[in-house]
Formats: structure tokens, sequence, C-alpha cells
């Protein structure tokens, strides 16, 4: 709780310390970072068109005192700092971006390349099992015309032998009728 009316207190009276801002180095500038607010001071780094900083705060003068994203602090000249990301900059993430969809896009050609080679071979085999499918259909069916005539042919030779038999013991019954001495039944 007491760490509120602080907070509060900062917000207020202090906005450039609450809301970071980012600022670059604007074109074809080489920038000096100092250790204070003017040309005498020690330089802290040189900065690059381009170059992105943190606005800490503006200080007295021309200068802004700026943290770079390694967390070094300086001071900088306000007027060399601008809002808008410079067109080398610009340029620069641009082609970043343009070499990360490249990469992308060769990328996805490969996995292209995989898939119609899948669905080729998937192809190849649908072609095979339906090769296969036939063959088995068309012996299928030569089997159960095989079954139907294998069925009727066992059937009329059961007829033919029952009929046979009947034919036959008719016959040996007429025999023995007529010769008193036999009898078969």
């Amino acid at each position: 709780m007491r760490k509120l009316p602080v907070l509060l207190v900062l917000v207020l009276f202090f906005p450039n310390f609450c809301q970071a801002q980012d600022l670059y180095v604007s074109d074809y500038r080489e920038l000096m970072l100092r250790t204070g607010p003017s040309q005498s001071n020690k330089i802290v780094a040189v900065l690059k068109t381009g170059d992105a900083v943190t606005l800490i705060r503006e200080a007295e003068g021309d200068y802004s005192l700026v943290a770079l994203p390694d967390g070094r602090q300086g001071y900088a000249a306000s007027r060399y700092l601008t809002e808008q990301i410079p067109n080398t900059r610009q340029v620069q993430l641009l082609e970043d971006q343009v070499a990360k969809q490249n990469q992308a896009l060769a990328r996805l050609r490969e996995e292209n390349t995989l898939l119609q080679a899948a669905q080729e071979e998937i192809q190849q085999n649908e072609a095979e099992h339906t090769a296969q499918i036939q063959t088995l259909t068309l012996e299928r069916n030569q089997l159960r015309r095989d079954a139907s005539v294998s069925s009727f042919l066992a059937g009329a030779g059961v007829l033919i032998i029952g009929w046979l038999l009947g034919w036959t013991r008719l016959r040996l019954r007429r025999k023995s009728q007529r010769r008193p001495g036999l009898n078969f039944s």
C-alpha cells in the first residue's frame, strides 16, 4: 500500500519516467552517447543511423538521457533523435522480412514437393489396390460360378445315383419275382 502513493506521485510529476519512448538515430549520422549533457563529457558509445535507443528523460539544453538495448545509459543530442524509423533501418527491416519469407517459401516448396511425391505414391498404391480388387472380384465370381456348377453336378449326380439304385433295385425285384428261390428284400 505504501508503494501506491509513490507510484502516483511519479506518474503525475514525471510522466516521461513512466512512459519510455523508442527513438532512433536519424539518417546519415554518427551520434556520440556521452556521460553528461555536453560535448565536453566522455563518450560512452558511438551510435549509427538507425540504432534504437529508449528515451529516459529530456535533459537540460539540447540533450536527452537515453538507454541502449544493452542497458548502458548516456546523453545524446536531441536534434539527431527521431521517433520515426529511419529509411535505412526500414529498408534493413524489410530486407530481413523478405529473407525470412524467402526461407519460409523455400521450406514450403520443399514440403510441397514431398507432399506431391507422397500423393503420387498414394495414387500408385490406390491404382494397384484397385487392380487387385478387380482381380479378386473376378476370381470370386469365377469361384461362385464353379461352386454353382459343382453344386448342380453334385445334385445331378445324387439324383442319377438315386435313380440308378432305384432302377437297379426294381430290376432285381422283378428278377426275383420271376425266380422263386431268390429273395433280395
